[in-house]
């Protein structure tokens, strides 16, 4: 294993929880993190059953079913059976789950502008590209 890259890979996923856990207490939001973080799975993934978003959550699938009864409940998912296994639950965000998504990455990314506004031209250029990095990055998950 190339330890330097293990440790890029630990900073990365440490650095990057505790931005989106600071990131609230800089601006209101309404939904949960859990929540949002299942509405950007839904919006990059599409339609998807439970028990992938459970597997992907790394959660159970009674705790993925309770948060999707919440978020159909405010109407920002829809729950409709699985064409391949009609026992199976697809789980889709809805026209209003897209806005609350949007809302949420507008609220946060709002409530990190003054401390961006701190950091020098060169410091900002430095993120923009590492999120570009990131983006690419992501692109290569199976």
């Amino acid at each position: 294993m190339d330890e330097e890259l293990h440790a890029l890979g630990e900073d990365l996923i440490s650095a990057s929880a505790r931005m989106v856990r600071w990131a609230p207490n800089a601006a209101p939001v309404t939904l949960s993190l859990a929540a949002g973080r299942l509405l950007a799975r839904l919006n990059d993934k599409g339609p998807t059953r439970i028990s992938e978003l459970a597997l992907a959550e790394r959660c159970s699938q009674p705790t993925i079913t309770n948060h999707v009864k919440r978020l159909e409940a405010a109407g920002l998912v829809d729950r409709t059976a699985d064409p391949r296994d009609a026992r199976a639950w697809m789980i889709a965000l809805t026209p209003r789950g897209h806005e609350e998504l949007r809302m949420l990455r507008h609220s946060l990314g709002t409530g990190l502008e003054p401390y961006l506004s701190q950091l020098s031209r060169r410091d900002l250029k430095a993120l923009r590209d590492g999120v570009e990095v990131m983006r690419r990055l992501m692109t290569l998950e199976a």
